[in-house]
């Protein structure tokens, strides 16, 4: 018996999946422990769940603990650590007399460094936000009694902040120190804006600092209730450049990117994502950075930025024709796209369409309040394109494909809530139609799994810190404010969908925002893959713990047999960890090979994806194990 292992890293966790190379149940295995090497230190990574709720772990054997799943994340590890993974067998006759099974176990992997930096000219970084759950309550449980969510994490230095920022503060403010340091220029367009330390470093250039600042999350069409960000605005004007972009009820100037310009005015790299410039953003929603370091891009962004200036609080003709075409630039051998609208004719959604159709292995996604389902397809959300994959009877439908994300799509007297229900193919997969505000979807053919704010929540921040689920629940309708699709991450053609923009007609048709599209980064694919699932995954065990307290017989812990494999390696669940795996290790060939450097020279464009930077083949030809790192 072998065991075949595959490790991604996308700088906030590294993210394991495994598979006995048979693909067949082991003997008398109750589950598996991780052995892990960080920076040479040796300890094993568990479950946290024993086979009754009495079960107590022993500190010196936590692999009695054991995982049954093929599937597992490691989030102690941080940008500047090695690591090292072997996937061991737990055995034994019932869960009294469980041993580890070195002599099952897959080889040691390769030393990995945690990075963002996914290719030489390309970095992603994530927060973690509310939805992190253990980790949560103990740095809750070290802040004072009396304290408010909102406060600390606004407060710099806080131990809490810090944490749920995870990697995406500490970049951003780094990005801003370098540029300054270099004499730089920068040109942002942003949504809303009240973060101390971002407000920080952006007045730290003075008026080499340019800011394109919308009117936010405005409720009213009157001064001063339409502009959300009036104080800090008047606050600005007198350090830096502001230029005002007060639109209308109906629009958003929903934009969140930053050119970054030589002393001359020369675009040089380019900052976006779905991060907002606030200290929610930063901290209690589930978003994301990138970085993308190239001239061409970032004179797309810059143009874009002029666009918007000239401007001023309307959408003329000059705009909109401006956003209505894109061109695709060659970075680090892969193709990388930004659209900004409005446009006149939804050729963003368009573009994106062509490529969600063409996905042939699996599709991953995050939404955030994509809008209703609609008739008219040159309307749809991209969502609803990406469901369509399933429609027995539409062109495109593919049965074998891979689906797994998350909607996040109430929020409070802006969305509404219940919209009004548009479609009626798919009708009952909208994520609007119900009012549970998070809404799960796997393998496109089951029913989606909708989310009360019961589940929403971490259990144990329930039991211990009730005043903090209060305040949790009423500050927090947006848990998932990410809007990324990925299309065949371990495929030939790797694809990644993010920026500000929220995927659907209306944002195309009604707002400023940017969507960046990778085409052929299969390093960028996993590390957005793993953030999704790690996000869906984190819902999914919320909603068992939710369901087990309410109803102690609905699950009960680990399966005291080896039965609890067959589920995984048949049908659906077999299907999911080998989308996960990808390529074989036998696959993957020796030129091929490079350092999480970035070092080694990248793939060409019609390299397959599976042979991108990061894989490592350790296949053991002694052993015919097979392992691989990416």
């Amino acid at each position: 018996m072998s065991i075949e292992l595959k490790v991604y890293d996308n700088g906030d966790h590294t993210c394991l999946v495994w598979l006995p190379e048979d693909s067949r149940p082991i003997s008398n295995c109750r589950g598996f422990s991780i052995r892990r090497l960080l920076n040479g230190k040796e300890d094993y990574l568990h479950g946290f769940i024993g086979f009754t709720d009495t079960d107590k772990l022993d500190p010196a054997a936590p692999w009695k603990f054991p995982l049954q799943r093929y599937m597992w994340w490691d989030y102690l590890v941080k940008p500047g650590d090695e690591v090292q993974y072997s996937v061991v067998p737990v055995i034994g006759p019932d869960k009294d007399h469980l041993s580890l099974d070195p002599s099952g176990a897959s080889p040691l992997t390769p030393e990995m460094p945690i990075t963002g930096q996914r290719t030489p000219h390309v970095a992603a970084y994530f927060n973690k936000g509310i939805i992190a759950a253990q980790w949560v309550s103990r740095a809750l449980a070290a802040e004072p009694k009396d304290s408010k969510i909102k406060e600390l994490v606004a407060k710099p230095g806080d131990a809490l902040r810090n944490g749920l920022s995870g990697l995406l503060r500490p970049s951003i403010l780094s990005l801003l120190a370098d540029a300054k340091k270099n004499n730089n220029k920068v040109f942002a367009a942003l949504y809303e804006l009240n973060d101390e330390e971002l407000i920080e470093g952006l007045t730290a250039f003075g008026k080499d600092c340019n800011l394109i600042l919308a009117n936010g999350a405005f409720k009213k069409n009157t001064p001063p209730a339409n502009d959300e960000n009036h104080a800090v605005r008047a606050q600005l004007k007198t350090q830096i450049n502001v230029f005002d972009r007060i639109v209308k009820l109906g629009h958003f100037g929903h934009n969140k990117f930053v050119v970054f310009c030589d002393a001359n005015g020369t675009a040089e790299r380019v900052l976006t994502g779905s991060t907002n410039w606030t200290s929610s953003g930063l901290c209690t929603q589930a978003n994301n950075g990138l970085i993308v370091d190239d001239p061409g891009v970032a004179a797309d962004y810059l143009a874009a930025w002029q666009r918007i200036k000239a401007a001023g609080n309307d959408y003329p003709d000059d705009l909109v024709n401006g956003n209505s075409s894109a061109k695709t630039h060659q970075v680090d051998g892969c193709a990388v796209t930004p659209w900004f609208v409005k446009t006149s004719a939804a050729q963003d959604l368009e573009f994106a369409r062509r490529l969600i159709n063409s996905a042939k292995e699996g599709i991953l996604f995050l939404f955030f309040n994509p809008g209703t389902f609609q008739e008219d397809p040159m309307r749809w959300t991209l969502l609803q394109n990406i469901l369509e994959r399933h429609n027995q009877s539409g062109t495109a439908f593919n049965s074998d494909l891979y689906f797994c994300g998350v909607v996040n799509q109430e929020i409070a007297e802006l969305t509404g809530g219940n919209g009004p229900h548009k479609g009626k193919k798919s009708g009952s997969l909208d994520p609007t139609v119900a009012p549970e505000p998070v809404t799960l979807y796997k393998n496109g053919i089951e029913p989606p799994q909708r989310l009360s704010h019961e589940v929403l929540v971490p259990r144990n921040i329930k039991d211990q810190f009730h005043a903090w689920e209060k305040e949790l629940l009423g500050a927090s309708m947006v848990n998932i404010h990410s809007k990324v699709i990925v299309l065949d991450p371990f495929g030939e053609k790797p694809v990644v969908m993010t920026g500000s923009h929220n995927l659907g007609f209306k944002a195309s048709n009604a707002n400023d925002d940017n969507l960046i599209i990778v085409e052929g980064n299969a390093p960028l694919a996993a590390a957005y893959a793993i953030n999704i699932i790690a996000i869906f995954q984190t819902y999914r065990w919320n909603s068992y713990v939710e369901a087990h307290r309410a109803d102690s017989n609905v699950w009960h812990g680990l399966v005291d047999n080896d039965q609890w494999q067959s589920g995984h390696l048949t049908g659906d669940g077999l299907k999911e960890i080998n989308f996960w795996l990808g390529a074989r290790s036998d696959l993957i060939s020796e030129e091929s090979k490079s350092t999480a450097s970035g070092a080694a020279a990248l793939p060409a464009p019609d390299i397959p994806a599976r042979r991108a930077i990061h894989a490592v083949s350790a296949h053991s030809r002694q052993r015919k194990k097979r392992h691989v790192t990416t």
